[in-house]
């Protein structure tokens, strides 16, 4: 979904990057074990930090989540910002991001899914 939309207005699709997966998964994890969905993880570290531990040295860096049903849901909660306030929206259309990696586990309400972007 994220790709469709990015290269529908003619930018880059998003590579995938495993380094970038394992950090967004070790944080949905994290985020399961102490019950809520942070953009913080439970030591205080941002996206940057968990990207830096996964092997991943991040020039740019963003990252969405939601608690969703389904990928569909967390997609339009964050396409579907209205303008001006869309910073989810910003970082899937954001040109300077190259890779992204997908963590997605279950939560007290369907799933959380996070999105790390990232370019080196």
């Amino acid at each position: 979904m994220m790709n469709e939309k990015r290269t529908s207005q003619g930018l880059h699709a998003l590579a995938w990057s495993p380094e970038i997966a394992a950090a967004a998964q070790a944080h949905a994890d994290d985020c399961k074990k102490r019950g809520w969905g942070s953009h913080v993880g439970s030591d205080g570290a941002v996206t940057r930090t968990r990207l830096a531990r996964a092997g991943y040295s991040a020039r740019w860096s963003g990252e969405n989540w939601a608690n969703a049903k389904n990928p569909q849901n967390a997609f339009a909660m964050w396409w579907n910002e209205p303008p001006g306030a869309d910073p989810h929206r910003s970082n899937i259309m954001n040109p300077m991001y190259r890779e992204t990696g997908i963590g997605i586990v279950s939560g007290p309400w369907g799933y959380y899914f996070f999105v790390d972007f990232g370019s080196r």
